[in-house]
């Protein structure tokens, strides 16, 4: 995946900028800045009003194919999901390791889509490419399932914060219009097609958007016109979700990562009975 050569190409840099991001000198993931200049405020918006987090850079894989279904039955852990549901889950090697955490989303009968914005998200196509394409005594059970890098196709911002379901509401005629927690949807914002994936944060409101390019400017600074909005950086998006997520340490971790299959399934990351790939390799 290679979204931009320089983060100076990143959609929304300019808008960071202009804004008091602040940036290391190492290349980033996430076109994301570090930090605004004030912590506290991001952190505050994520608990008390409405976090906007730039996440392009992100890793995100479509899934297709009439195998598809059963593909990631196989190398996801968590449950088999219906269209429309939206869950993170974990993908392992086939020795028990971590391999990632994405969120995965069923965004059509044969069609799946993974984002992960973490560093491991970066082994996620050639490890799932690699499964796809397994032949067994000239059988390939998996045989027409297509894993295809978009991250550039779509940008996505995240809204996080009590305060994000009455931001987004101003954008469409009904509330009914948004996905609930756990789901995923095409929703209109306005006159901007976008999808919509609701993760199960632990009762915290918490929508990623996933918008045209050329549509994510507009978007932006229209969010950053309500006054509960607060853009927040890759620090103060870490610190808090890691106090959400519990498995977010693991998930960000660059060390070798061997969970045990009761840990997985406390974290909602994995299926109790298992039947995917890595499970058998896995502590109980």
């Amino acid at each position: 995946m290679d979204q931009w050569t320089l983060i100076e190409d990143a959609p929304l840099y300019n808008e960071h900028l202009l804004l008091g991001a602040q940036y290391f000198e190492s290349e980033p993931l996430l076109a994301a800045p570090p930090s605004y200049g004030n912590q506290k405020d991001e952190l505050d918006a994520f608990e008390e009003g409405c976090a906007l987090c730039d996440l392009s850079g992100m890793t995100m894989l479509l899934i297709t194919g009439e195998n598809s279904y059963g593909f990631c039955s196989a190398s996801l852990a968590n449950s088999s999901l219906a269209v429309g549901q939206s869950e993170f889950t974990a993908v392992l090697s086939g020795d028990g390791s971590l391999c990632a955490t994405p969120l995965a989303s069923r965004t059509g009968d044969n069609e799946h889509l993974l984002c992960d914005p973490t560093e491991r998200g970066l082994g996620l196509e050639p490890w799932l490419s690699f499964l796809a394409g397994i032949e067994q005594k000239g059988f390939r059970p998996f045989e027409g399932v297509k894993v295809e890098d978009v991250s550039t196709s779509l940008l996505p911002l995240l809204l996080w914060g009590p305060k994000a379901q009455a931001v987004l509401g101003d954008y469409v005629s009904s509330l009914d219009k948004l996905p609930k927690p756990g789901h995923v949807a095409s929703v209109m914002l306005d006159r901007i097609q976008c999808i919509v994936c609701v993760p199960d944060c632990h009762g915290e409101t918490c929508y990623l958007l996933l918008v045209p390019p050329q549509a994510a400017r507009v978007l932006w600074r229209s969010f950053l016109s309500f006054p509960v909005v607060q853009p927040a950086g890759l620090q103060a998006l870490v610190t808090h979700a890691e106090s959400v997520l519990p498995w977010l340490d693991d998930a960000l971790s660059p060390d070798r990562i061997e969970p045990t299959l009761s840990l997985l399934s406390a974290w909602k990351l994995a299926r109790k009975e298992g039947g995917f790939v890595g499970a058998r390799a896995l502590a109980q």
